[in-house]
């Protein structure tokens, strides 16, 4: 068997850091004595990639090719064009179809419209295909949806699964989590090429001295020494929530401060940074950004100084920051996604600070502004994606299931009205009293600053056995052979219901308007 990994490029993210860890976990397994043929095919991009890993592989034969046809691109190229140069480059490095296993990363996410239709080539050639999503363009990420449709389904969202999800014996699937497996399943994946494949965590390694690191903290942040610091260790995009990391901030007192580590890089992303950045500046809320730039401290530096870990996103792919916290020795606190962590749960993580929801009276916010400014931006939503329309007073009467005892969840509101709650904690402690006596669970989780030894060390030890690369490894060569091993057919078919991808990810009880809002 052979493989070749496909991605747009090998710059510096997450789906890179997953690529480089899925390669260091295929070379502890691969037997001692046994080599394997691996080629990285990418868009010609690699900043940052870390290019020592090639000597580092012991039992990976690895060849990186760059083909310019594979990065960014939604101008609508040909995919047979892509098809001819994959296959050529596949040739020419001694990669033939029945031999052969591509293992690709995010084909369906939109970043390059001529992608999908490459793959179905290349499957009727014979090639076994593992295509691992990690983000999905139904989930409430409409410019990259369109592009899609637009150029495969003629504007038609019917008809584009059938692109995106082609059905046959050699072409298998592989997802982060039991959701997306769950939402492929009921599209009508066949249980058989549909596997769940978590991404491995490597060791996180050992941390600076702790002193060292608030000292240099102090001297660049002026956060004091004997402060509590709560690190949200991501960069500032829409999802992850801003609003709430400035709430917990405006709740916690001034004996605690929190940072966010690094900004976002995505233009579309900036506007929204920057104005929770200058919110929490004029309302001198006890919250850094930027800690972990170029004026701040390492990655490995703020991980030390950090008392506690955060996080407030409203959704992830795998969640990553749900297993690698307690490698830090640190504590997690913040905002549960149990359609996330239940994977993790389930294989004995303890997620004790943490919650589904954090929850602010109703009669904060005028519940017709609240319902309205919902019901209006899912409507735009539902547009933005072809999607039927319903009124805007039915889907006022939609919202009802978000509110619950007259509270509602912080993370479903629309952005003025969570700067609205912050500005109301941040002005009045009676306020900020009373939030906290609605959700107690944050003063405990605060109170996790001095750590829980035993909590941290039962859940790092879920996760190096779980997680590890050797596990990882294990089941990557596991599912490999069962795609080199299947069947080849040229006649690629539809999932037989395959709108249910886009209908599960749309659902008004996923919807959070803070992702969509610019």
């Amino acid at each position: 068997m052979k493989l070749a990994m496909i991605h747009y490029h090998l710059n510096r993210g997450g789906v890179t850091q997953v690529i480089a860890n899925q390669l260091r976990a295929l070379d502890q397994e691969v037997a001692d004595g046994d080599r394997l043929s691996v080629g990285l095919l990418y868009g010609g991009r690699r900043a940052g990639w870390p290019d020592r890993l090639v000597g580092d592989l012991r039992r990976l034969e690895l060849s990186l090719h760059a083909i310019g046809g594979l990065d960014y691109d939604n101008v609508r190229p040909e995919g047979k064009d892509l098809a001819d140069q994959l296959r050529v480059v596949l040739q020419e490095a001694g990669f033939g179809p029945q031999e052969t296993v591509l293992h690709v990363h995010n084909h369906s996410l939109g970043k390059n419209v001529a992608l999908p239709d490459a793959l179905h080539s290349l499957a009727r050639q014979g090639y076994g295909l593992l295509l691992q999503i990690h983000d999905f363009a139904e989930d409430f990420r409409p410019d990259n949806y369109r592009p899609l449709a637009a150029r495969w389904a003629a504007g038609r969202s019917d008809s584009l699964p059938g692109w995106l999800y082609p059905q046959a014996p050699q072409i298998h699937y592989a997802v982060l989590n039991g959701r997306d497996q769950a939402i492929l399943r009921d599209a009508g994946v066949e249980q058989q090429r549909l596997h769940v494949l978590p991404n491995p965590v490597a060791p996180i390694g050992e941390l600076p001295p702790r002193e060292e690191a608030r000292a240099k903290l102090a001297d660049r942040f002026a956060i004091p020494a004997h402060h509590r610091y709560v690190l949200y260790p991501v960069r500032g995009i829409r999802r992850k929530n801003l609003g709430e990391l400035l709430l917990w901030s405006a709740l916690a007192g001034r004996s605690t401060c929190f940072a966010l580590t690094l900004p976002p890089l995505n233009p579309v992303e900036q506007p929204s940074y920057g104005r929770w950045k200058e919110f929490a500046a004029a309302r001198e809320l006890p919250c850094a950004f930027e800690v972990g730039g170029p004026a701040g401290l390492t990655y490995m530096e703020n991980l030390a100084a950090a008392d506690l870990l955060l996080t407030t996103s409203v959704a992830e792919g795998f969640g990553l920051v749900y297993l690698e916290s307690w490698l830090t020795g640190r504590p997690l606190v913040g905002r549960d996604l149990p359609a996330i962590t239940g994977d993790f749960t389930r294989a004995g993580l303890r997620l004790a600070g943490l919650q589904p929801q954090l929850w602010v009276p109703l009669d904060w916010l005028h519940e017709p502004t609240f319902r309205t400014s919902i019901a209006v931006a899912y409507r735009r939503v539902l547009a933005s994606y072809g999607q039927p329309t319903p009124t805007l007073k039915s889907l006022v009467r939609q919202v009802d299931p978000l509110i619950h005892d007259g509270l509602v969840d912080f993370g479903s509101c629309p952005v003025a009205l969570q700067q609205e709650v912050i500005e109301r904690v941040a002005g009045d402690s009676r306020q900020s009293d009373r939030l906290r006596e609605i959700n107690p669970w944050i003063a405990d989780a605060l109170a996790r600053g001095g750590g829980d030894p035993l909590l941290v060390e039962q859940n790092a030890g879920v996760v190096r056995s779980e997680y590890s690369l050797a596990r990882s490894g294990r089941r990557l060569v596991e599912i490999y052979q069962r795609v080199g091993g299947s069947d080849r057919d040229q006649q690629l078919r539809s999932p037989p219901r395959g709108q249910r991808v886009l209908e599960n990810f749309l659902d008004l009880s996923r919807f959070h308007p803070l992702r969509v809002e610019l």
